[in-house]
């Protein structure tokens, strides 16, 4: 009697233990992660890097018009402030593509422990509970990430508009000095 509870026991624990745990609820959680760092690098690709060295090298250009040694001192104080907003952008632009480059390998390493832990998860590597913990660190990385993401977006937007009504100015001021100069002799080039 006691042999057979023994092995009904045993039976009852090998049975038990080769139940298939269900993980389709830690495996779409994966999976929504995943499709977040996609999103977010989608949303990062749509920078165009070209443009940003495009604006860094005008707005360098554009410093260099302003010290112009045929621009008197009234000119050149004039055109000051104009100076000092082609500077922020240029210092904002400065590093720009280099710390998107750094964020898009980011997220490439965030997909990719993302990938490694539902796979872990899958082969039984780790147990729900430390999965829940891994989950909840990437979710922060992502987090991070989304936010330094959003930044960068933004400051590509600002500095873009900022850039490009400078221009605008910078045409209408550079025509009046032009025609001003030319009463003198002198050209300057825009």
């Amino acid at each position: 009697m006691l042999r057979n509870k023994r092995n009904i026991f045993i039976v009852a624990v090998l049975i038990s233990s080769c139940q298939e745990i269900n993980i389709s609820k830690e495996v779409n959680y994966t999976l929504l992660l995943d499709s977040l760092v996609q999103n977010q690098k989608s949303f990062l690709k749509d920078i165009d890097t070209t443009l940003v060295s495009e604006c860094l090298h005008k707005s360098a250009e554009r410093i260099r018009l302003f010290d112009l040694d045929n621009l008197d001192v009234f000119q050149k104080d004039w055109i000051h402030q104009d100076k000092l907003a082609y500077q922020k952008i240029e210092k904002n632009f400065m590093h720009f593509n280099s710390q998107l480059d750094s964020l898009l390998k980011e997220l490439v390493f965030s997909k990719n422990q993302i990938v490694a832990l539902k796979e872990d998860l899958i082969h039984r590597h780790l147990n729900k509970t430390q999965f829940s913990l891994y989950l909840s660190e990437e979710q922060k990385m992502l987090g991070k990430l989304t936010i330094l993401g959003d930044k960068l977006k933004s400051t590509f937007t600002t500095n873009l508009a900022h850039f490009d009504s400078l221009e605008y100015k910078l045409h209408g001021i550079f025509l009046q000095l032009n025609a001003i100069h030319i009463q003198n002799g002198n050209f300057i080039k825009n």
